[in-house]
């Protein structure tokens, strides 16, 4: 059972990246995505792998509990902190959408208020400073913001969204883009 449960979650990742690149929110190399297994592993993409053309087979098994591997995302360590920190998060997405990077610039967040798609799928929107990428603090900083909102904008860095599955993350991510669209559109919004 494990096995099949493995695989579907390869395919799941590997459709989730080609339509996180078709919509224009992860672009080639950038970005990361992962699901919790059963058995206390997660499934992260590769480190460099382009996520609008993932091959199920490259993607990277990983102990929750351990070290990430050396051929993980660079992300890897925040995937893997969140998962120990919040055991009701099953999937987690890691982009840089443009509208909420251009918010995020001018220090705002977008309002899950604006719509009723956003009250409804993200409902908060959590920040977290400029950290380095890669590094502990920036895990356990987005690990304990995800505690209390779904959606984390990591200042200068990008957005994550976390979900019980990848569509449920997908879909926050994109209702987040959404929301800061909207705020972007706005006469005066800077």
């Amino acid at each position: 059972m494990a096995r099949w449960v493995e695989a579907e979650r390869r395919a799941q990742i590997v459709a989730a990246g080609a339509l996180l690149a078709r919509r224009g929110l992860i672009r080639a190399a950038e970005g990361n995505l992962s699901c919790r297994l059963d058995d206390g592993r997660a499934l992260l993409t590769p480190r460099g792998a382009d996520k609008g053309r993932l091959d199920g087979g490259t993607l990277v098994v990983c102990a929750v509990c351990g070290p990430p591997p050396a051929e993980a995302s660079s992300e890897a360590l925040t995937h893997l902190e969140t998962y120990r920190r919040q055991p009701g998060i099953g999937a987690l997405v890691h982009a840089h959408p443009e509208a909420l990077l251009v918010l995020d610039s001018w220090g705002r967040l977008p309002a899950p208020s604006d719509l009723k798609e956003g009250e409804l799928l993200v409902g908060k929107i959590a920040r977290v400073p400029v950290l380095p990428p890669g590094s502990l603090e920036l895990a356990v900083a987005c690990a304990q913001a995800l505690g209390r909102a779904p959606v984390v904008v990591m200042a200068r860095h990008g957005a994550l969204a976390a979900g019980a599955d990848l569509d449920q993350a997908v879909a926050r991510l994109e209702a987040a883009e959404l929301l800061a669209r909207v705020a972007l559109a706005r006469p005066g919004t800077r």
